[in-house]
């Protein structure tokens, strides 16, 4: 990545494999993740920042954001968890980000692993998380400060793409992290509903990984075909009433609260 960030599949492969990749296996990547058309992209939008760049990215996709409920949204001096449901795993966050950080001027921030972190013009906007293990004591106290912060925070709270349960695409069980640090930093939940769907083949190689029991994550591997594929198609995004943190008592778990907070997003 340079300073307009561009995508490299070469020194990636070299950097995880630790030697230079076939040329064969670089020219298959580049393809499969359309290197050139995100770079092409990339180069005209890089000298944008944050929810501008997420913006700017919608609209060279291009992807119409057709917004209801905006009138649920709080003002801006109320400090707020805004709670979404993850359909696309790329193209879901530019709509909700593009849709809720406009009404906030002070700062909208993310809960992002550090692939994403290495996207430089949205860099300001995330806050560093392991989806791999543990926190270290450095990123759990990032997190604690950006909760006692001013700044309004955005959650995928599945911590993954959704996939096709049932019969029905959605997001597998979420967790309740997001209900523990709404009472403890006393921010109220705003419910986001993104309504869209990857592509049939996404969830049809989910479905046999699972059934093979394969560990690696091939249908990760998708995501960039799947941006792709949502050019010029229309994301909804539905916002909701939204939830005092004093309603989650001690009535339910924070687990069964997250639950709970999930069927709303699915019934918006």
């Amino acid at each position: 990545m340079d300073a307009i960030t561009q995508i490299d599949v070469e020194s990636v492969l070299a950097a995880k494999m630790k030697r230079r990749p076939s040329r064969w296996m670089v020219w298959l990547l580049k393809k499969i993740i359309r290197q050139d058309w995100y770079n092409d992209i990339l180069r005209r939008i890089g000298p944008y920042k944050n929810a501008d760049f997420m913006r700017r990215a919608l609209e060279e996709l291009p992807v119409e954001v057709e917004v209801s409920g905006a009138e649920y949204l709080p003002t801006a001096d109320q400090r707020c968890l805004f709670v979404c449901n993850h359909p696309l795993g790329g193209v879901d966050v530019l709509a909700a980000v593009a849709t809720v950080a406009p009404h906030y001027p002070t700062a909208l921030l993310i809960p992002a692993n550090d692939i994403l972190q290495a996207l430089t013009p949205i860099r300001d906007m995330l806050i560093p998380v392991n989806k791999t293990g543990g926190q270290s004591r450095d990123l759990a106290e990032k997190i604690n400060q950006a909760f006692e912060s001013d700044a309004q925070i955005m959650f995928f709270p599945s911590g993954m793409v959704s996939r096709r349960i049932r019969g029905i695409v959605q997001d597998p069980e979420w967790k309740k992290v997001f209900v523990v640090k709404a009472r403890e930093y006393f921010r109220q939940v705003v419910p986001v509903r993104i309504d869209a769907v990857n592509s049939t083949l996404f969830y049809l190689v989910a479905k046999i990984r699972s059934f093979l029991r394969i560990k690696l994550n091939l249908e990760m591997m998708l995501l960039p075909r799947e941006v792709y594929r949502q050019q010029g198609r229309k994301v909804r995004v539905k916002i909701g009433k939204p939830i005092p943190f004093d309603r989650f008592d001690e009535s339910k778990t924070p687990l069964q609260w997250a639950q709970e907070v999930r069927k709303i997003v699915y019934t918006l």
